[in-house]
């Protein structure tokens, strides 16, 4: 494989759409990108609807586009080359350059078929904090960045919908009204989100009515690229400062999700990716758009030292402790530490049992944390016992190994609104990097996702294990089966993991390993159905050292048609702290499925809460309700 010189040449390009749209900020970011790399095949973000998709499918595509990854390994020419083509700062690992290559291959027929400007495609950064855990931790951590917003803020998320969630950030957005009040000086906030239309039968973005608050300039845009490519993304930017990448939608829903908090030049590429999804002209400039990420004085901030770190972030007896000396040095409590009576609430001050263990800055139950997550009357069916050692505890705040700067990539995927499953459709960084990931793994990978049926990951994993390479399977039995079970959307989890372990020979089945979710105060897994202890975590390790975090699910509609922000991170550390939070947090790891791809508890009894949905007219049925409450926002995505 050869990094063609035009894509040398793009990385290496003194032009980024952001830096274009700073010389005219009036402009539409769209039309902008149309001018850029304009000796190069283009083809940027579409902002056409229905109608443009339809007569796009009667259209003769570009033969390139369906030609797939060069095959055969990088050379070692081939990795030097590819460490040219990114600001990393340091030389990243050949693994993480192998991944790279596919990657970078991708933009041969499309410049911008990252969602980014090339120049910015591999940048670096460093992971502060991560959340695994429940949507309330998550929202709370988005709270804290943006109360302390001066500038501006960019929201992306697929689903709005009025929930405990969503008041969280109007509140959010309300206390930063308050505070750029007091400094006088307005903050600007973009917001977008996803929800098919009318209105997108001629235009795929439109403007919402805003609200827009005493001292926030506020602007909001509903993307849908008709008629399958769904706006997935979810992520957030705040003052070109931070940047966090998370798998959760603004609702409430019973699922463990997963948030990164990133800082380092990488912020500037999540930067670019908004403005060239918002696309339109903003009826407000960002203020920043001239403005270059700049790193923190006195370097990188970790733990409680992060200008955006607050004592929800503190968990275990090791939380517990450095909350009540940081209580004592503050002289009170965090906000939520006083009852109704306006006297200290003992879970905050640390009085209750040392059998109730420090979640999320309080004490509380796991079953409580877990349930706040909207479904207050699940029980636990197993007692907690608390853990020998701390580094057991259970800490959905992964507060990181201060680091240096690690070599970071976005690997992105554009929306694809065309009906069907083309080989085109997987001519992206995301799917060039998840396969990448399978084919140049050496001993070991790591998958959890809330659903498993892309015909491409499927086929990835089985030739992983018939290589030798152990491929470890987290998935949530029953998330979504509804639309899972449509035609072309590659089945259940279920039927997929049957069909898996039937491909194989016996002593191939030993090197797949496929688990069940198990919420951490479940004694065996519980079918998604049942809305009680569901998982939407996206990430994807290879070899304990390189890992893909974001918003993509490893389903057909995420490979072939929505919109989905991914960063992929060189750094063995970080990888291992996200593997040991998974293994404290989840009871996963306990609750293997046999090698008939069906699970069975210790009784040899499998699991009696199945739904049932598999293919055939049934299952269409059920698939068809499944993408109608999906569209309600009372489905998983």
């Amino acid at each position: 494989m050869t990094i063609s010189d035009e894509v040398y040449s793009l990385t290496h390009s003194q032009k980024t759409l952001t830096t274009a749209l700073a010389a005219f900020p009036t402009s539409s970011p769209g039309h902008l990108a149309k001018t850029l790399y304009a000796e190069h095949h283009q083809k940027p973000v579409a902002s056409g609807g229905y109608l443009e998709t339809f007569m796009s499918v009667l259209q003769r595509g570009n033969a390139n586009e369906t030609q797939r990854i060069p095959p055969g390994e990088p050379t070692q020419a081939d990795l030097d080359r590819a460490a040219e083509c990114g600001e990393f700062g340091s030389r990243p690992s050949d693994l993480f350059l192998k991944i790279y290559c596919d990657v970078l291959a991708t933009l041969d027929t499309n410049p911008w078929a990252g969602v980014v400007s090339p120049p910015l495609l591999g940048s670096r950064g460093v992971v502060n904090l991560s959340i695994i855990s429940v949507i309330p931790d998550i929202i709370q951590h988005h709270y804290d960045c943006i109360v302390r917003a001066e500038s501006e803020v960019f929201l992306a998320t697929n689903f709005w919908q009025a929930s405990k969630s969503a008041s969280k950030i109007c509140d959010a957005l309300l206390e930063l009204s308050r505070r750029a009040m007091k400094r006088g000086k307005k903050v600007v906030v973009k917001m977008m989100y996803d929800r098919a239309t009318l209105k997108m039968l001629t235009e795929s973005h439109v403007i919402v009515d805003d609200a827009e608050m005493a001292r926030i300039d506020f602007e909001l845009v509903n993307f849908h690229q008709p008629v399958f490519g769904t706006f997935h993304c979810k992520f957030m930017i705040v003052d070109r400062k931070m940047a966090l990448v998370n798998s959760n939608n603004i609702q409430d829903r019973p699922n463990m999700e997963m948030m990164i908090h990133l800082e380092g030049p990488i912020v500037d590429s999540l930067y670019d990716t908004a403005l060239i999804s918002w696309f339109r002209p903003m009826h407000t400039p960002l203020p920043l758009l001239d403005t270059r990420y700049r790193p923190p004085e006195g370097g990188y901030k970790f733990g409680m030292n992060n200008e955006y770190a607050t004592t929800w972030n503190l968990d275990g007896s090791k939380g517990a402790e450095l909350f009540k000396t940081l209580q004592q040095e503050a002289g009170g409590i965090h906000d939520g530490g006083v009852d109704k009576e306006g006297k200290e609430n003992p879970s905050s001050s640390g009085s209750l049992d040392a059998g109730v263990p420090f979640i999320s800055g309080t004490y509380q139950t796991i079953t409580e944390h877990l349930n706040a997550g909207n479904q207050p009357d699940t029980h636990a069916s197993i007692p907690y016992e608390p853990p020998v050692s701390s580094t057991d505890d259970y800490t959905p705040h992964i507060l990181h190994t201060r680091h240096g700067e690690c070599p970071m990539v976005l690997v992105n995927r554009a929306p694809n609104g065309m009906p069907g499953n083309p080989d085109s459709g997987l001519h992206n960084p995301q799917d060039a990097a998840w396969l990448a990931g399978l084919v140049y793994a050496q001993r070991k990978v790591f998958i959890q996702s809330p659903t498993l049926n892309a015909a491409p990951v499927v086929e990835g994993i089985l030739n992983a294990v018939r290589r030798g390479v152990e491929c470890v399977l987290y998935i949530d039995v029953g998330f979504n089966d509804g639309g899972e079970a449509l035609p072309g959307q590659g089945g259940t989890n279920e039927e997929v993991s049957k069909t898996m372990f039937a491909q194989l020979t016996g002593e191939e089945k030993e090197k797949l390993k496929l688990y069940w979710y198990t919420g951490k105060d479940q004694i065996k897994p519980v079918n998604a159905s049942a809305q009680k202890r569901n998982c939407h975590v996206k990430l994807m390790i290879i070899d304990d050292s390189v890992g893909i975090v974001g918003n993509g699910n490893q389903d057909t509609q995420s490979w072939y048609h929505s919109q989905e922000v991914n960063v992929m991170v060189d750094n063995p550390t970080v990888c291992q702290e996200w593997l040991d939070g998974i293994r404290r947090n989840q009871n996963t790891h306990l609750h293997e499925l046999q090698k008939d791809g069906i699970y069975r508890d210790e009784d040899g009894n499998p699991l009696t809460d199945s739904t049932g949905v598999g293919s055939g007219f049934r299952g269409v049925v059920k698939g068809i309700q499944g993408s109608i409450a999906r569209v309600r926002g009372k489905g998983g995505f």
